[in-house]
């Protein structure tokens, strides 16, 4: 019998990276591409689909990778206010719609400072369970690591820009 509470989890994780919030919020936070696991390690390249979007928002479903690869969950990312990108689950098999996540880039001297804020509630039987005791065991750590990973990818994305600018007339 599955339990009637829904299990919550609330990390906060923070990092520093060279990188300008501008450049976080924009690869890290609203880029939907295929390049978005390229910058994420728990996002599935060929489990991202897009089945909307706008110029301050999105709807995506991600599936995750490694032990979370069969958990997906679909969102509406919105990036109105400068500097910080907010999603909320609209469904899943794992998470309880109004699920959030929050990434916030903010300026520090020679780059930024980058808080994930991730509230999460999960479906009281079957996925919800396993993403419950994923989320348990791999904690803040685990975020914490992904965060690092993905601020990575967003200096290395902006080392090869700055290697090979674009040779476009007015492109700069």
């Amino acid at each position: 019998m599955a339990d009637p509470d829904p299990k919550s989890v609330r990390f906060e994780v923070k990092a520093e990276t060279t990188a300008s919030p501008e450049q976080v919020i924009e690869a890290a936070g609203t880029d939907f591409s295929p390049r978005r696991a390229e910058i994420w390690p728990n996002v599935r390249k060929s489990g991202l689909t897009v089945h909307d979007d706008g110029p301050n928002y999105v709807d995506a479903t991600e599936y995750g990778t490694g032990p979370a690869r069969l958990i997906w969950e679909r969102s509406r990312y919105e990036w109105s206010e400068p500097g910080v990108v907010r999603a909320t689950v609209t469904d899943s098999n794992a998470l309880l719609p109004g699920t959030t996540f929050e990434l916030r880039a903010s300026p520090r001297d020679g780059g930024s400072t980058v808080e994930m804020i991730l509230d999460r509630r999960f479906r009281p039987a079957g996925w919800g369970r396993v993403g419950y005791a994923l989320n348990r065991f791999f904690g803040a750590r685990g975020f914490a690591f992904m965060l690092r990973q993905a601020l990575k990818g967003v200096e290395k994305r902006q080392r090869s820009r700055e290697a090979s600018p674009d040779p476009r007339p007015g492109s700069d």
